[in-house]
């Protein structure tokens, strides 16, 4: 009876060890291929082959030898592969995604997440797989209650794996991290191991050592960097996030890829930053100039560490901003690095679209920036989103949105962006600044948009700190084209508009990436 009941554990924890590397391994992926419903897909995918490549092998294994004996065989080689996962993985997935840019160079992102997650995870997947057969013939003593027996495995190993889709969501990554997430379950698995070694009385020495390995690594303070080929001030990881903050002459930056994108900045010389928060700052000329010294109320959906809030107070000491973001973790850093302070904003931990649902607020100017990962999230790009934000907006207000997928190939997400907002506004303009990547879509109920900025900048003194951006804007602001393509709730493919555009950016990412990595090679060996 004791007998069946460890088979019962085992079962269990090997459910959950199944989804804890599973949700861990999204968490890995993400700093360098994101968390979109692609990369999610791609994991997801991958595993569950693993798993029914693992249930084929097993029921075989089970058959030629002890069922038993091999199950914990089987359970420790899990468990070490799952321990050298932080160990090489990070190596292994830069030179994946670097590979994976000259040989699949029309798909570095989809090519890299499968072959990077087929390598890491499937094989501890495919083994744990292998194990359930196994369990049921070792807890089958007769005929008569082997349908009572699978139904008891499979069920207690989804309820394992329910357990472990939950752990490292909520408990071990925030608090532990991804490494130790996988240490956590990789110990868990020799634990096994060892106890049945223990009770059959064989085997004791490997287990023993593969256990005292997996502890003392994890325990270790060693690890390895996601951006190991350079150096940073913080590496973190939240709830929702890969965060990453560098610093360099003088600049901060906060970015959530190793290489792809800045979320925020922060610089110890005050004016313009060089980067998209200045276009943003042109949504203060498109109110109207008779009411410019009133109390501005400025709402920031997206908020990061407080970089446009910063420049807003610096330069429109009027405004009196809202921030919202859901990552508290951000914020914490943002207080900690970045020198958000309490009058800087009233920040407010949520997510945006919920933040606008419960607010009754007006707002004159309200900035979009919110981004997961180095995608657009599609719910706070549809339709029904912005007939919200509409409502929050003033009359005489202008909506503010970052676009930082730019590409060639059309339609592009940003006339996806642009034509759902022309059905909610009158007037919707996009910036094109020659000097800055990304793109600033503004939005108005006001139909004479571009009449009113062209009256604040024609009044604005040659020595004006904003005065050059503003007149070098002028050419490349104009009203959107027409697009007859709208984003819903119910159809918003925002991640497979901008797909194409991803593999561009991180593509470059990479060849940049391997460039460092050959440099810093290079010295270290001369």
């Amino acid at each position: 009876m004791k007998r069946k009941l460890f088979l019962y554990l085992t079962t269990f924890l090997c459910g959950a060890a199944i989804m804890g590397v599973e949700i861990a391994s999204s968490r890995f992926m993400a700093p360098y291929f994101g968390s979109s419903m692609i990369t999610w897909t791609v994991i997801i995918g991958v595993i569950l082959v693993a798993m029914s490549l693992g249930n084929f092998i097993g029921g075989r294994l089970a058959d030629r030898s002890d069922p038993q004996q091999r199950l914990y065989q089987l359970i420790l080689w899990a468990a070490i592969w799952v321990a050298l996962i932080p160990v090489v993985g990070k190596y292994l997935i830069a030179a994946v995604a670097a590979a994976a840019v000259f040989m699949f160079p029309l798909n570095p992102v989809l090519a890299g997440s499968l072959l990077a997650c087929s390598i890491l995870f499937a094989v501890p997947c495919l083994i744990l797989g292998a194990t359930s057969p196994c369990m049921i013939k070792a807890a089958t003593s007769n005929l008569d209650n082997n349908g009572r027996v699978a139904g008891e495995i499979y069920g207690l190993s989804t309820l394992g794996s329910i357990c472990g889709t939950f752990l490292p969501t909520f408990i071990t990554v925030p608090l532990m991290g991804t490494d130790r997430t996988f240490y956590l379950f990789a110990g868990m698995l020799c634990a096994l191991a060892i106890v049945n070694a223990l009770l059959e009385r064989s085997d004791m020495k490997r287990t023993f050592v593969a256990l005292l390995l997996i502890v003392s690594v994890a325990l270790s303070p060693w690890s390895v960097s996601f951006a190991f080929w350079e150096e940073s001030l913080v590496e973190t990881e939240s709830v929702y996030n890969y965060l990453l903050v560098k610093e360099s002459e003088g600049v901060r930056t906060l970015s959530t890829h190793v290489a792809l994108g800045t979320q925020s900045m922060c610089s110890s010389k005050p004016g313009l930053t060089g980067l998209y928060y200045d276009l943003a700052l042109l949504a203060y000329f498109f109110i109207p100039a008779g009411t410019k010294d009133e109390p501005l109320p400025v709402l920031v959906l997206g908020f990061a560490t407080g970089t446009f809030a910063k420049l807003s107070r610096q330069f429109f000491p009027q405004a009196r901003i809202d921030g919202v973001e859901i990552d508290p973790e951000i914020v914490r850093l943002g207080r900690e690095y970045f020198d958000l302070t309490p009058d800087d904003a009233q920040v407010y931990i949520e997510d945006g679209r919920m933040f606008i649902q419960r607010s009754d607020k007006k707002y004159r100017v309200i900035f979009l920036d919110a981004f997961q990962d180095v995608t657009y999230p599609f719910h706070m790009a549809t339709h029904e989103f912005f007939a919200k934000l509409a409502q929050r907006l003033a009359d005489d207000g202008v909506l503010a949105i970052n676009v930082n997928m730019r590409s060639q190939q059309q339609p592009d997400i940003c006339a996806y962006l642009t034509g759902t907002l022309s059905r909610v506004f009158p007037s919707v303009m996009l910036c094109e600044h020659p000097s800055y990547y990304n793109r600033i879509i503004f939005a108005a109920k006001n139909p004479e948009l571009q009449k009113v900025f062209s009256e604040s900048c024609g009044s604005l003194p040659a020595d004006h700190p904003l005065y050059d951006l503003a007149v070098k804007s002028q050419p490349g602001l104009s009203p959107a084209q027409e697009s007859t393509y709208v984003l819903t709730d119910d159809l918003a493919a925002v991640e497979l508009i901008g797909f194409k555009t991803l593999n561009q950016q991180i593509s470059g990412a990479f060849r940049e990436i391997l460039k460092r990595v050959i440099f810093r090679l290079k010295d270290s060996i001369g």
